[in-house]
């Protein structure tokens, strides 16, 4: 083989090396380091969330929307990379159901609310574990 031939193979290789790793890098979205809440910020959030549930059947559009303000805040306030392609999935599906126009749209919004709702509960456990801590420290 002469030279030029050996050179057009490195660049090659060199070429199908770099794309595989860009491959790699895409395909490995690592979860993020999330601080922790403080228990007053945990409290603070339920209550919130308590409030936003309750006023769903009267105000459905405005609860999601203000249910993902307050699921965004909680994940800016743990340190969350808040990038389209770095949000949780319940929020990518929150956000699908809660503004399609498609079929019964009180029901999409209910499914969207549900879905912030269990992205809340994963990012700061339970609501019914943090309401049994309270209780316990109320008991003590």
């Amino acid at each position: 083989m002469d030279q030029g031939t050996l050179v057009m193979i490195g660049v090659i290789a060199l070429v199908v090396f770099v794309i595989l790793l860009l491959i790699r890098a895409a395909g490995s979205r690592r979860t993020p380091r999330l601080r922790p809440l403080a228990a007053e910020a945990r409290e603070r959030y339920v209550s919130d969330w308590d409030d936003l549930e309750a006023k769903f059947v009267d105000a459905p559009e405005q609860t999601v929307r203000e249910a993902e303000a307050l699921v965004m805040s909680m994940l800016r306030e743990r340190g969350h990379p808040l990038t389209e392609r770095d949000l949780p999935s319940e929020m990518q599906r929150a956000r699908k159901l809660g503004y399609s126009s498609r079929g019964d749209r009180t029901e999409g919004m209910r499914q969207a609310l549900l879905h912030y709702r269990a992205l809340m509960e994963r990012m700061m456990g339970s609501t019914d574990d943090l309401r049994r801590q309270q209780r316990r420290r109320e008991m003590a």
